[in-house]
């Protein structure tokens, strides 16, 4: 019986634990951009952040702006077939206190985790989950600023060039 207490004591215990890995594998990503070309090249200053999403018939993908302006580019062959999005689409950018890396988190909120209702970004480098209204701060690894969450998913990134490479 001893036992038995003290296994589900360990399991409550893990249960509560508000430790997240850096790196999240739940949805796959797979995105890559040219940052020297537009819009992308705009995520080369530091605290701007762009949204990456694909177009409702898969046929390529949407960039919005945190102003609001939003571009379309079709899809060629490959990115068909080699794209991924994670949960709801893509934030990309570079934290104005970072490492100077580049980020990569999900457009989907990490409290509600439904894709029918992406986060919106601001020019003050947050963005906001429009069900639960949970703010979360992408200058600061995308902790919530306001809400009860864990952290945005995040995704790792490499530069290769001017290609930057979103991935799990």
């Amino acid at each position: 019986m001893k036992k038995a207490i003290a296994f589900l004591l360990i399991l409550v215990g893990a249960a509560c634990s508000r430790s997240y890995e850096v790196f999240s594998n739940k949805y796959p990503v797979s995105f890559s951009c040219d940052i020297s070309g537009s819009p992308f090249n705009k995520v080369q200053t530091s605290g701007y952040f762009l949204a990456v999403r694909p177009t409702p018939a898969k046929d390529g993908y949407k960039v919005k702006e945190p102003d609001g302006r939003e571009q379309t580019f079709p899809y060629t062959e490959v990115h068909s077939h080699v794209f991924s999005f994670g949960l709801a689409g893509l934030i990309i950018g570079k934290p104005y206190f970072g490492d100077g890396e580049y980020y990569a988190y999900d457009l989907g909120c990490p409290h509600c985790d439904r894709a029918s209702s992406p986060l919106s970004i601001n020019t003050e480098g947050t963005a906001t989950c429009p069900k639960c209204h949970n703010i979360y701060d992408l200058n600061n690894s995308g902790v919530p600023k306001t809400g009860d969450s864990r952290p945005l998913y995040r995704y790792r990134t490499s530069l290769n060039g001017n290609r930057l490479m979103l991935h799990n």
